[in-house]
Order: structure tokens, then sequence, then C-alpha cells
């Protein structure tokens, strides 16, 4: 479905208005939908009538004035979404004290200048979502309690052609140029993380010159070398391109420990890699995201260190060449016109609130009939992966992160490098890496897996894992990390009922073009089916080490435990409110006992015993002693059923298409439709039945015992191996 588009450019500066808007309009047209770009000007109504005239409004760095915000509401009350962009920091007047542009200002001025930034800060809330050029930049948004996502910066049409009709024109010299192209007073400061080595590299080596574009001042030491130092006017783009193509070796230095130059975009690293040069960068958030050092360039976070890349690369030309041709490489896979039209395929429809189909083909089937072994001795490929993980914050006893962690730990002990990234979102904020991992191997169990503390980059690997939806987010706006993933549990929009963002957010992220490998077959089909994405799926596993009968627990009193989690509307707690309520009427001398959190809101009005949150092995115990285990599952199961039949205790649950090919209906589980009565009817039926229950046990105990976490650990890895060949 084709869509309309307005871009309204509140920021004229050549090369910010080109990568943020320009290429932004030719990303859109290139997949069919019409795009405008227009300089806003606040008495021109005639551009508020042609934004409202279209489907999607892109306010590009924008501050809130009187006609802006009437544009704003006027869009929202005809449900057109307004969309706040930015590639920099201008939305946190908290920050102002380290925007270096501010440090120089009059008190008055500096005033003026906060009230603008409180102003961009008005149009951000104002809008519908935020795109940012830098995850950073996401991840202040989103602190605004704003949906955002990255889109970064690349290059255009026009810039890819240009720049491969430039390469190679540096031919052969003895000088080594080395460049700087600078296009505000902020640079000055900038520029001087790398002047010092600098200084020395311009003594030691005679065939080396600098080369300055832009109106830089150069530190004294610098500027007294006048004969080495050449210097040039700003330019447009193609003119810096083209005396850009002529150096050797790129620069880009920004400042360290500034969060303004943190949030700013690896461009100068783009430019450089479409020409073919190799750069020198500062070890800071931008650059660390998109350069693997000493590969396809440099990283320097003191003198010494730019010194020692510098010369490295006068010295080695031939390495100074093979960087430069990596570079390219990199830039034209992920910072091309062609890559950023890709990421816009997945950032509409988180925009514009629609669902479209994803142009990846559908899956193959998790059915795997080729063994591992004949599959590695037909196709040369790699058997041992780095795999990265994006995990959110994890909660002790959660089903979910449970199995994240035991896939993790499995396939860390299969030889993979498996390398995990844990998002702080509440507890873990002040958590260092080491905190990270001690946390973690407390309530999941040691592994050899790697733990690092998300600091919005990740490292080079074979694939990447989203394992939550908020992942996804994060996941879409890397550069690193291979193959992207998403390790999909439950349907999480069923998560949020009563909050219609979030559930589009998290429905969205299906058609983000990750491959999902999915718990159980009915997600892998709902995927499918729904979105058109790309899903193989995993068996469900159970720990049977830890959750296995224990004998002489079972007393003459029957009891049932009931899985209560009154907060997860999935898991149906007022109906077992209602169902307990009458079993106690009919059955009082059973013993009722509720488990799964602290407190019951609101709490049952009959004899109960609440267990809380138990750890594994009193779980276990539980289960072992319990006649009959209830849970009810509305949307993909939950892992407590098969728990509860390895301990020997027989189980009912909602009959559902969830459990095909997993529960059979009077056979291993007692199944029934998701109504009181039924479950009442159930109820009494397993109580009454003791030849019945002792079937259905022994039935689970069977079942469960093939259900183990390193097979299903296997399925994910013949998945991983499969597709990276």
């Amino acid at each position: 479905m084709s869509i309309s588009c307005f871009i309204a450019s509140g920021c004229q500066i050549a090369t910010t208005h080109l990568y943020r808007c320009l290429h932004l309009e030719d990303q859109l047209r290139a997949l069919g939908h019409r795009a405008r770009v227009a300089d806003w000007r606040e008495e021109a109504k005639i551009k508020v009538d042609d934004a409202l005239a279209c489907d999607l409004i892109f306010l590009y760095r924008l501050p809130m004035s009187a006609p802006l915000r009437a544009l704003i509401e006027t869009a929202r009350a005809l449900k057109k979404p307004v969309i706040f962009d930015t590639d920099d920091l201008i939305f946190e007047p908290e920050l102002i004290d380290q925007h270096r542009a501010v440090r120089n200002l009059s008190p008055d001025d500096q005033q003026l200048h906060a009230a603008g930034m409180r102003r961009y800060l008005e149009t951000l809330e104002a809008c519908d979502t935020v795109v940012t050029a830098t995850p950073l930049l996401a991840e202040f948004a989103r602190r605004r309690a704003k949906p955002a996502y990255v889109h970064r910066n690349s290059l255009g049409r026009e810039m890819s052609a240009l720049a491969k009709r430039l390469r190679g024109r540096r031919g052969k010299r003895e000088a080594v140029v080395i460049g700087y192209g600078s296009g505000t007073a902020t640079h000055d400061v900038d520029f001087a993380e790398a002047a010092g080595a600098l200084e020395q590299i311009l003594e030691r080596f005679s065939q080396v010159e600098l080369w300055i574009a832009g109106p830089l001042e150069l530190p004294p030491s610098l500027a007294q070398m006048a004969k080495r130092v050449r210097r040039f006017p700003l330019t447009d783009w193609r003119e810096w391109f083209a005396l850009l193509s002529q150096m050797d070796i790129a620069l880009a230095p920004l400042e360290r420990g500034n969060v303004f130059c943190r949030a700013k975009s690896e461009i100068k690293f783009v430019e450089a890699g479409a020409l073919g040069l190799p750069t020198v960068a500062s070890a800071i958030d931008p650059y660390r995201d998109a350069i693997t050092d000493r590969v396809d360039g440099l990283l320097a976070a003191d003198e010494a260190e730019w010194v020692n890349a510098l010369t490295e690369l006068i010295e080695q030309p031939e390495r100074r060449q093979q960087i430069g041709e990596r570079a390219r490489e990199i830039v034209e896979s992920r910072h091309s016109p062609q890559a950023r039209t890709r990421d816009l395929t997945w950032l509409l429809p988180q925009l514009y609130h629609h669902r479209h189909p994803s142009t990846t083909p559908r899956g193959r089937g998790a059915s795997l009939r080729m063994t591992l072994g004949r599959w590695l001795r037909r196709r040369k490929v790699k058997d041992k992966l780095t795999i990265n993980w994006l995990v959110p914050e994890p909660f002790p006893g959660a089903g979910g992160d449970v199995g994240i962690f035991r896939i993790i730990r499995d396939l860390a002990e299969f030889g993979h490098d498996c390398q995990v990234y844990v998002v702080a979102y509440n507890l873990m904020t002040h958590f260092d890496t080491a905190e990270v991992r001690a946390y973690v191997h407390e309530h999941f169990g040691p592994s050899t897996a790697q733990y690092h503390r998300y600091e919005g980059e990740i490292g080079n690997a074979d694939c990447t894992f989203a394992t939550f939806w908020p992942t996804v987010e994060n996941l879409t706006g890397l550069l690193k990390g291979g193959r992207r993933y998403y390790l999909v549990q439950d349907f999480e929009p069923s998560f949020y009922p009563d909050h219609p963002l979030h559930y589009l957010r998290a429905e969205n992220t299906y058609c983000a073009g990750l491959r999902c490998i999915t718990l159980g077959p009915w997600l892998t089909k709902r995927l499918r089916d729904n979105y058109h994405a790309q899903a193989d799926y995993f068996d469900f596993a159970v720990d049977t080490d830890a959750y296995r009968p224990r004998p002489g627990l079972k007393s003459k009193a029957k009891r049932v435990s009931f899985y209560s989690r009154p907060a997860t509307p999935r898991r149906a707690y007022e109906m077992g409110l209602q169902v307990f309520k009458r079993m106690h009427e009919e059955f009082p001398e059973i013993e009722i006992v509720f488990f799964g959190v602290d407190e019951l809101t609101p709490a049952p009005t009959f004899p109960f015993v609440n267990r809380r949150k138990l750890p594994q092995e009193e779980l276990a115990q539980l289960f072992s002693s319990s006649d009959v285990g209830v849970v009810f599952s509305l949307s993909n199961p939950s892992f407590v059923p098969l728990e509860m039949m390895a301990c020997g205790c027989a189980v009912l649950e909602v009959a559902s298409e969830r459990w095909d090919g997993i529960l059979t209906h009077n056979e291993n589980a007692w199944l029934v439709e998701p109504t009181p009565e039924a479950v009442v009817e159930g109820l009494r039926k397993l109580l009454t039945d003791e030849k019945l229950r002792a079937e259905l046990v022994a039935n689970g105990l069977v079942l469960t015992r093939e259900m183990s976490w390193r097979k299903s650990a296997r399925q994910i890895e013949r998945i991983l191996l499969r597709d990276l060949a």
C-alpha cells in the first residue's frame, strides 16, 4: 500500500538536511511511496495544509510554536501520525551544561538557548513517535516515555554514485595526506582529541601533510607548521567528497566523556569508507558501534593510541589500503541507500500504525530431516558460532527468562561463543557488567556464556538474537551482529490488553524482517499466517533434573495447586477464583494451594494457602505433593504444566490448538473449555477418578522424560547452522 509523507525540515544546514530529509525522501520513493520535503515557515499556511493532506508527517528538528502545535493537534484529530526526527541531542535542557556551543555564550544567551531546547522537547513530547539517527538518542527519547526508533544516516544515491567515480584518485605519491573536515566552531574541541598526536606525527614523518577543510581554529602548535598544513574553505558535499577522495587517512575525533558527542552519528566514517579511505576515530559510542577496530577502521582512546594508529597507517601502505577497502565493503553493506531503504520497510509500520506484510519468504518449517552431521559434511560451514543475545533485565522465576538462559547455557556448552547483553530497565540500571554477571549466575545458574551490561552497542558475531519486543527495537538500530533473529516465546502483544500502543509496537516487531525461532509450533504458525514472518520452532522442554517426583510427599487429603498470577490476564486468575470457590463448597476437605506471586488481589474468599513465589526445589516439592495442578494458558503455553507433570502431578489445562502435538486430552492431561463450569467439572472428574488420575500421571512422566532443554537447544543450533551456511 502506497502512503504519502510530508517531511518538514527545521534545520537548513546543508549536510544534516541532506541526510535526514532528502535521503529519507529518496528512500520513501524507492519503496513506492509519495514524499515531499519542505522548509518549515511558520507563516506559510500552505505548508500546514500540505502536511495535513499526507498520511505521515515528519518534523525534523522543529521547536514548538503556535502554528506547529495547531498542526500537531489537527493531525491527531485526523489520526495522522506525527514523528519527531532528530540527529542531535537537542531536547534535554538538563544536559545543557555539556553542550559546548553554549559555554561561551553570555548568561542571557544561555537562557535563550535553554528555552529553545525546551521548545524542542515540547515538540518531541507532543508527537506520536520519535525517530533518531543513533541508539543513544533513541534511549533518551524512551526515557521521556516516547516510542523511539533508530533510522541511521546513510549515503544517498547521488553520493554513492559520486563516491564510486572518485575512488582511486589519490594515485601514487610520496606524501601521505591526513584530512579532517569541520563545519562549526564546536569541532575545535573535538579536534583537540587528536591535535597532540598530529603534532608528533608531523614532526616524525616529513612526508605527512595535514589537510583541514572548514573554519576549524588550529591549536598554536599546529598553526606554526603552516607549510605542512593546508587549509580549504567550507564547501558543499560534492566538493568535500572530491577533496576527501585525494586524502589517504580520514580523522574522526570526538570529545570523550561528552554526552552530546556520544549521541552523534558515525557519518565521517561512512563518507570516508565510501571512498575507500581508512578512518582513525575516537573510541566513543558512534564509532565503536560502526567500526571494528583494526579491521575496517582504527579506534583511539588517548593520545598514545592516536599516535600508534596513525603511525601504523603511515608506515604500512598495504595495511592502509586493506583497511580502506574493508571500510568500503562495510559502508556498501550497512550504510548504502539500499540498506537504509530495507530498514525503512520495517520502520514504516511502526510509525504508520498499520501492519504491512514482510517481503521475507515464509519459513521452511522446523522439521529438519537431515541430521546435523550430514549437513556439515555436505556443506563446508562454520560449526562454532559467535552468538549475541539482547536480553531484557531478567526476573527470578520468570518462565521466559528461565527459558532464555537455559538455551544460552546449553549453546555455550556446545562450544558456541555466547555474548549476552542485558538491557537494564529497573533494578539493574546501576549495575556494572560484573554485577550483571553475578546476578544472572545467582538466579539462573552458572554458564560459560559471557555477560555484559548493554550500553548501546554489540560486538561482531555470526548472528544476534532479540528476545523480547523492546529488544527488537534495540537490535534494528545496531550495525554489527551478523544475521538477526528473534527468539519468540509468547505472543507478546497479549501482554498489553489495556495498552493499545504497546500492543501495536509488540505486534509490529513480527514484521521487522528478523528470522523468528519460536517456542512451540503454534507461535510459528501464527507468525507465518498473520505476519508473513520467516519462522521455525523449537520444542517445549523440562529440566527433569530439577522437576522429578519426590516420593512420599502426597497425603490422604487431596491437594490442588493453582498457578495464580492476578496481574497477568492470560492466566485467568478471576476464573480461578470462581472455580475454587465452588470447589471448596463441593469438596471442603481438599487443600487449595495458590502459588506464583506474593500478593493476591483480589484475595480469595475461601480457605486456601498461598505459597507465593517459590524457588525451583520448593516448586518441585509442591508439584510432587499435589494430586492435581491447574494452569490456564490463554496465550502460548506455560512451562508450568509440563513441570507439574514431570513431578508426578495430574494436570488440568485449557483446551486449545496451542497444545496440539504436545498435550493430548484424556491421555497425558485433562483439557477443558475455558469456562468455570467446564473447569469445575474437570476437577471433579480428576479428584474422584483415581484410575484416570494415575494414567494421566504415568503418561505425563513418559512425555516429559523426553523433553530436555539440551534437545531444544540442539534444534536451535541446527536452524542457525543451516541458515548461516
